[in-house]
């Protein structure tokens, strides 16, 4: 009798957390919600970088940016978390004269003021007109200036600034 008994209470948790599983997998809202596909590192030069994962950075508040870019087809909705937000959640707080390493996959690394992140809604994209980014259109992770909105971001200076297929975000020490 015991047997069937646990056997009994081992089904019934099953079918339970079945249920739960496929109410989660049917749910339209999470269904519908992007996440980012890699981790980001952040940090200070001098110290070992907090990671953040996907869903931490998707549990951040979300930004749309719409603007043309000089690597897409007309103009885009992108959407992510602000850098700063990201930066906040490492720990990092950021202030003028700061200088923000930007390393991506491939190796490429440019040195970004931290005013830009201060004075424009820099966004940390994720996803592309709704569709999460892969590493063949810029993603998982790419950083994207409201260029539209401002005609100084429209000079070239600040073109090269748009890393993708970022990894990591550092604080440049002097």
């Amino acid at each position: 009798m015991q047997t069937r008994s646990t056997y009994k209470g081992q089904g019934w948790r099953a079918m339970v957390a079945g249920v739960v599983l496929l109410a989660g997998f049917c749910n339209p809202a999470w269904a519908n919600m992007p996440q980012p596909q890699a981790a980001l590192q952040v940090g200070i030069a001098t110290a070992k970088p907090v990671e953040l994962s996907p869903q931490q950075l998707a549990a951040l508040p979300q930004h749309t940016t719409v603007t043309a870019t000089p690597w897409t087809d007309g103009v885009a909705q992108f959407s992510g978390p602000l850098a700063v937000d990201v930066m906040k959640a490492a720990g990092v707080e950021l202030a003028k004269g700061m200088v923000v390493q930007a390393e991506a996959l491939n190796g490429y690394v440019i040195d970004i003021p931290a005013e830009d992140f201060l004075r424009w809604p820099v966004i940390l994209a994720f996803t592309m007109d709704g569709k999460p980014l892969t590493r063949r259109d810029k993603g998982p992770l790419w950083i994207i200036y409201p260029r539209d909105s401002d005609k100084v971001l429209q000079d070239a200076r600040y073109d090269h600034r748009w890393a993708w297929q970022l990894r990591q975000l550092r604080i440049k020490t002097q």
